[in-house]
């Protein structure tokens, strides 16, 4: 079984009027696209007392970087998010994992 040796994290808030159409993208097939890139081993969403955050958890940073590299990809998610983006605060941060219990 592969670990995980990079995550990342996208920590949003939704205004409520948009909260059930993000919902239906990310559940409706974005969160399985993103776990699916190569190196990418699992993909959870938590909600939080003032949101949602995914998590990823991902083999490598050599993977994440091909991930975010990938500007066809991107652009998709990006036309894909436009509709609803306006009402989303989105942070995105990432990190090796540097100790495993």
């Amino acid at each position: 079984m592969k670990t995980e040796n990079f995550f990342l994290v996208v920590k949003f808030c939704i205004a409520p009027e948009a909260e059930a159409q993000v919902l239906r993208w990310l559940d409706g097939g974005h969160m399985a696209e993103v776990a699916s890139q190569p190196g990418f081993l699992w993909a959870k969403r938590i909600q939080i007392e003032k949101g949602y955050m995914m998590i990823y958890g991902i083999e490598s940073k050599a993977a994440f970087d091909s991930y975010e590299n990938n500007l066809q990809l991107k652009a998709k998610f990006a036309r894909e998010r436009a509709p609803f983006e306006k009402h989303m605060k989105i942070e995105r941060f990432c990190g090796e994992v540097v100790a495993h219990a």
